[in-house]
């Protein structure tokens, strides 16, 4: 599974989503830069599954017309509850 932070999620998250590939956006060329487009479709290129406080991912991919959407919305918690939440549901079994 991979999983690819949007800029608006700080890169120590990656810290909390141990036995996956996380990717985050500052490491993409144009870094936090990145458009919306390019982050969809890199998300949809390398099935990622994206995580991203901004809404608007929801309304970008079903415009897209992709026949699915990876995304993990987060702007309901704080950073530290989001980070407790991937803690305890990403445990390798």
């Amino acid at each position: 599974m991979i999983f690819l932070l949007d800029a608006n999620i700080p890169p120590s998250l990656a810290e909390d989503i141990s036995g996956h590939e996380v990717i985050h956006v500052s490491t993409f060329p144009k870094g936090t830069s990145t458009s919306d487009r390019e982050i969809i479709d890199f998300s949809h290129q390398n099935n990622c599954i994206l995580i991203s406080k901004d809404s608007d991912f929801c309304d970008s991919f079903l415009i897209s017309k992709k026949p699915k959407i990876n995304s993990c919305e987060t702007r309901k918690y704080s950073i530290k509850r989001n980070k407790e939440l991937f803690q305890e549901k990403l445990q390798p079994h």
